[in-house]
């Protein structure tokens, strides 16, 4: 593979790839990306990040099932993923997974302190993104609230099990939400500390001084303040029914 090196990253990708025609634009995207990461979780990795762009859904998804010892199901993608210091991402013309989320986890993770709770990994990621779909995560919550389909915090963040048996179009972007919430209420320090401790129940009790109950209550009549016009509803149950086809 070919490299290109920035400031915080070596990206690798195929010889004569779109990856590489485009390289200096998705590298200026990524430093960008970086650059606002850090100023907010006040976190960087020791050495430049790995970053290498992948042509085949198919390939990165199997390479994925190696590194987490899962048995690979013929025809499983997925479009990125971070293992270590180590970002895959498929770059091709159908899917281009580029952007804050997986950089997020690498670097939120960079100093070796996080959550175990998945939800709250992810709702960090979810965090910088702030969209679903190009929908902001706060819309897509008082959704799924308006129609039944909100799923309580407190059950997604203390159940790993559970939030990887759910659909990531409802629980990441009520997480991303939750985060989002937390961190303008609470503080970016705060959310630092909450994140960085391995039990969450334990930690919510320690810097917020409530249970994930409490904050789920919270962040729910927030939500509850905003609504969203029928276009936007419209659209998205048209996204959610063709996710579901």
């Amino acid at each position: 593979m070919k490299q290109y090196e920035t400031n915080h990253y070596i990206f690798n990708f195929n010889e004569g790839s779109l990856a590489e025609k485009n390289i200096l634009v998705i590298s200026n995207e990524e430093e960008r990306c970086y650059e606002y990461i850090f100023s907010v979780l006040k976190k960087e990795p020791k050495q430049k990040i790995n970053y290498i762009l992948h042509e085949d859904a198919k390939e990165i998804g199997k390479l994925y099932c190696e590194i987490c010892e899962m048995e690979y199901q013929e025809g499983y993608t997925i479009n990125g993923f971070t293992s270590g210091n180590n970002i895959h991402a498929i770059y091709n013309e159908q899917t281009k997974c580029m952007g804050f989320h997986e950089d997020a986890h690498l670097i939120s993770m960079s100093d070796g302190r996080w959550s175990e709770s998945t939800a709250i990994l992810e709702g960090l990621a979810m965090y910088f993104d702030r969209m679903w779909w190009n929908i902001h995560n706060l819309h897509w919550t008082r959704f799924f609230i308006k129609f039944g389909k909100f799923i309580p915090v407190d059950r997604l963040i203390c159940d790993n099990d559970y939030f990887y048996s759910l659909g990531s179009e409802i629980t990441y972007p009520i997480m991303g939400a939750f985060t989002e919430w937390l961190m303008s209420t609470y503080g970016t320090e705060k959310y630092i500390s909450f994140f960085n401790e391995e039990d969450a129940e334990a930690a919510a009790t320690k810097v917020y001084q409530k249970s994930i109950g409490e904050l789920n209550s919270l962040f729910m009549n927030h939500v509850l303040l905003f609504n969203n016009d029928d276009e936007v509803e419209y659209r998205m149950n048209k996204l959610l029914t063709e996710e579901n086809l």
